[in-house]
């Protein structure tokens, strides 16, 4: 039983994860956002190891309710795009949260 629990918990967290990719493909982030490199916007392993251990602070900041923590400078030319992004329902941003903090 614990077996079957942990797996439901785990295909769960990789269902979020898959939502958060087409989330993060949907809304554009993947713009300016690449998974190892920096281009307009940090990569997301650099974003994933500046909010490890803080998926609250990352979706706070995706609902434009934070300050940004990595590479602040650039905020700017984020801003337009967190307004497109913040009306998402909670699930939806915690699921591009995960998609992100997956890039480790």
């Amino acid at each position: 039983m614990k077996k079957l629990l942990l797996g439901v918990v785990l295909l769960g967290g990789v269902s979020l994860a898959a939502d958060g990719a087409a989330i993060f493909k949907s809304k554009g982030c993947a713009s300016c956002h690449q998974p190892a490199v920096d281009t307009v916007g940090p990569s997301l392993k650099k974003i994933a190891k500046a909010y490890e251990g803080k998926k609250d602070q990352l979706v706070k900041f995706l609902k434009g309710q934070a300050p940004a923590i990595v590479d602040p400078a650039k905020f700017p030319i984020m801003k337009a795009q967190l307004n497109t992004i913040k009306g998402l329902s909670d699930k939806e941003l915690e699921a591009l949260a995960d998609f992100m903090l997956s890039h480790k």
